[in-house]
């Protein structure tokens, strides 16, 4: 079956010089990668370690999202200071 998608351009880029790399064709670059991906016996994510990243009070992104946007940020910004 015949598939179209849509790369931006660096990963394009990547995926055909490791493809050309491994001496294959860019397609079956592509190929393995999905059939690595949903061949896997488990998700590829660690969710103990994705629920782990929000800590304290519930908020709503929502409502809330440019402030604890802009905390982040800031915070970051200073370890970088240091």
């Amino acid at each position: 079956m015949r598939t179209v998608i849509t790369l931006p351009d660096h990963l394009h880029a990547e995926a055909k010089r490791r493809a050309a790399e491994q001496g294959i064709s860019f397609a079956e670059f592509v190929r393995r990668l999905f059939d690595r991906e949903l061949s896997a016996a488990e998700p590829q994510g660690d969710l103990d370690a994705i629920c782990a990243i929000v800590q304290g009070e519930p908020f709503d992104m929502a409502a809330d999202g440019k402030a604890i946007v802009a905390e982040a940020v800031a915070a970051q910004h200073e370890r970088h200071l240091d």
